[in-house]
Order: structure tokens, then C-alpha cells, then sequence
């Protein structure tokens, strides 16, 4: 089996390396599929809440601002014309636009993995024995980043799904911008492919290679 960096609970770098899946981990990097689950993501975030008025929702305009000839002028018939300051817009967002992006199961997980293995392929995964916060304070979490040689960097710690320390692990990375604590059942591309550094616990990785088990036998 081949295996990824251990840290020890205090975030120093353990001697011995934590083992990974060689038929999950040995899968190649579908690329393509990592771009349309990145695309879906941010799509499917889109508020679409830009919205303009067409000429026929902008107030006004009831009344033709001039006669139609003998003025001089050129002839207008309301004042909610797009080409009059303060009327209508002409070909502008709407909030009628559908965003929402679709992908199935399968190359959902498929990309998920292929981020897996492309933060693997650049270094950027390691293990940890244990990711316990006794009492859900900042500096625990700050002190275990700059013990692991990561300060400064954009990190995602994986933690089990059942996990009871959970809530006080994201509570201690709330108050730090460039760390966020995901789930396994929380894992998404973009986060994974933001992060400088992806930190995993033992038994997260377990879980990981439980979760897409199903994409090693696709």
C-alpha cells in the first residue's frame, strides 16, 4: 500500500506514514471531470438575484413627453425608452435565470476523487493521528497549524463523520479565514482544491476509502 505523511496529535511529523488505498489512491486524475464539478459548484451557489428593468417595468412613461411634430425634436413616445436616461435596459440581467448545474452520483465522486489525488500527486495531503480539541479554542487549532509547518496557508481538515469533537474542531477553526473543517460526507471540489493543505484524520481516511469504494469498481 502506499502511503501519505503521518502527523502525531501534536502536529509534529510522525516517523511512520499513514497507509492509503492503492486501488482508491491509484486511480488516474480525471481532469475534465474536475473542471464541470468545479463549474456546477459555483453555479449552483449563484444567488441570481441581478435583476433590470425592461422598459415596460420601469414607472412612468404614460405620458408621450412631447407632441409628435412642430417641436424640432426628435420624436419620442415615452419616457421609458431605453435610450432616455432613467428607462429601461436593453438586454440585461434577469433574475428569471436558471443557474442550477446538474451531475450524478457517480462523477460527482469520481471528481471528488480525482481531487483527492491530485492534492496526493502535489504533496498537498497528510494524515493525522488524531484531530482532538478539548476545548474548542482558537489558538489549539492555530498552534497545531504552525506545529505542522503550515501557517500562513489555506487548510482543510477531514474529519470522521460520527465524530463527537466535531463541533468544538469548528468552532476553533471559525475565528482563523484560512481554515475550515469538513466531513466526509461534506467533501466538495472546490474547497478541496482551494486548500494549500488537506489534513485528514486517520479515521476520516478510513471512512474515504469506505465512502467511494463504489468508484474503484466503476
Amino acid at each position: 500500500m502506499a502511503t501519505i505523511t503521518l502527523l502525531d496529535k501534536q502536529g509534529k511529523k510522525s516517523s511512520k506514514g499513514q497507509e492509503i488505498s492503492d486501488a482508491l489512491f491509484g486511480l488516474q486524475i480525471n481532469e475534465h471531470l474536475l473542471y464541470l464539478a468545479k463549474v456546477r459548484q459555483e453555479s449552483n451557489a449563484r444567488a441570481g438575484t441581478a435583476h433590470s428593468k425592461t422598459r415596460m417595468e420601469v414607472r412612468g412613461g404614460g405620458a408621450k413627453p412631447w407632441k409628435q411634430k412642430g417641436t424640432g425634436r426628435a420624436r419620442a413616445g415615452s419616457r421609458t425608452s431605453p435610450i432616455w436616461r432613467g428607462g429601461g435596459v436593453i438586454f440585461g440581467p434577469r433574475n428569471t435565470v436558471n443557474w442550477t448545474k446538474g451531475m450524478n452520483k457517480k462523477e460527482s465522486a469520481r471528481a471528488i476523487v480525482s481531487a483527492l489525488l491530485l492534492l496526493q500527486k502535489n504533496s498537498r495531503l497528510t494524515a493525522i493521528e488524531d484531530l482532538a480539541i478539548a476545548n474548542g479554542k482558537t489558538k489549539e487549532i492555530a498552534s497545531l497549524i504552525e506545529a505542522s509547518g503550515f501557517a500562513g496557508q489555506e487548510v482543510v481538515f477531514v474529519v470522521e463523520t460520527a465524530s463527537d469533537n466535531t463541533t468544538l474542531l469548528k468552532r476553533a477553526a471559525n475565528n482563523l479565514i484560512k481554515t475550515k473543517v469538513l466531513h466526509v460526507n461534506e467533501l466538495n471540489v472546490k474547497d478541496l482544491l482551494k486548500a494549500d493543505q488537506v489534513i485528514v484524520s486517520s479515521k476520516a481516511i478510513s471512512q474515504i476509502e469506505e465512502r467511494f469504494a463504489n468508484v474503484t469498481r466503476a
